[in-house]
């Protein structure tokens, strides 16, 4: 996941955080990152997709189009440093690991200018994580997670997927009967990002989660 820094000409406006899921961008106040008093933006002008630790932005047909890098693009997958640019919006790519993001420019923009609570919510997680089964016909047995997508199969349902970034891991599910679980709950929309202790299950085994 990562982080905007918004820019228009002359100055910098603030600093939005990215979720895991789908942020939509524009003029209208219902969007998630809102770019206001700009005429060239649309009112739904585009949407950055995070999953695991890697955002893309698309396009939303808008009229105006929707740049990265001065190229204009249908869909791009974000890398640190870039510049997206939307109507006289600068908006730069940085990356993080952010648990929560709040909306920028509508009610309360305020709090999307980063700030020390934010800060200490962002969590860097080491490479090279592991799990280690500790129930299950395979009890003991390790699993380097050094991968960038490491999948346990799930016998007639949905496996669990476990994406390896830079900055750490994220675990996907489906919701439902049978589908893995996490620290005895459902798997988030979006994913979950994973932390020492953790505890995994999938169809009867469990994995503890070590970063």
């Amino acid at each position: 996941m990562g982080k905007l820094v918004i820019k228009t000409p002359g100055k910098q406006t603030g600093e939005v955080n990215l979720r895991l899921g789908e942020m939509t961008i524009g003029r209208h106040t219902t969007c998630d990152i809102v770019l206001k008093d700009d005429k060239s933006v649309s009112g739904k002008h585009a949407m950055i997709k995070t999953v695991g630790t890697k955002s893309t932005i698309e396009d939303l047909n808008s009229t105006n189009g929707t740049f990265v890098e001065n190229q204009r693009i249908k869909q791009h997958e974000l890398r640190s440093g870039e510049s997206i640019i939307i109507g006289d919006h600068v908006l730069v790519y940085r990356d993080v690991v952010v648990l929560d993001a709040p909306a920028y420019g509508g009610p309360s923009a305020g709090s999307s200018v980063t700030s020390n609570t934010s800060q200490e919510r962002t969590r860097i997680i080491r490479a090279h994580a592991q799990l280690v089964v500790m129930e299950g016909k395979d009890k003991g047995r390790q699993v380097p997670l050094v991968k960038q997508e490491t999948v346990i199969d799930n016998p007639g349902k949905n496996p669990a997927r476990i994406y390896r970034g830079e900055d750490g891991y994220v675990l996907h599910a489906q919701l439902g009967p049978g589908e893995p679980r996490i620290n005895n709950k459902p798997v988030p929309n979006g994913g979950q990002i994973l932390e020492s202790g953790d505890v995994i299950e999938v169809a009867g085994t469990k994995y503890q989660v070590f970063v």
